[in-house]
């Protein structure tokens, strides 16, 4: 994720209690990493569907019982969605 394009979010979040910092930072680094996906770049809609599959993927991999493989997808399910026993419905719905 890229500090310099999207500044607000980590300067703003050190007013979270620093047990939520990571967390929080994960789930937001998903956030955007697929928002990225769906309108940032040159990327034809085909390349980007591609990628917004590996992400959805991902996922599944987690909600059959698996590990993630992706850096990505790792930090948020050690850091978010195992500790704090997430749903994964919102992630998805995200994609969708």
């Amino acid at each position: 994720m890229s500090v310099n394009h999207y500044e607000n979010f980590p300067v703003g979040s050190i007013v979270l209690p620093r047990r939520l910092r990571k967390p929080i930072h994960a789930v937001y680094a998903f956030a955007r990493t697929a928002d990225d996906i769906a309108d940032e770049g040159n990327a034809e809609a085909a390349e980007r569907l591609r990628q917004l599959d590996e992400l959805k993927a991902e996922l599944d991999r987690i909600a059959q019982g698996g590990k993630p493989q992706t850096a990505l997808m790792q930090r948020l399910y050690n850091e978010a969605i195992e500790p704090f026993q997430l749903p994964l419905q919102p992630f998805y719905d995200l994609l969708a």
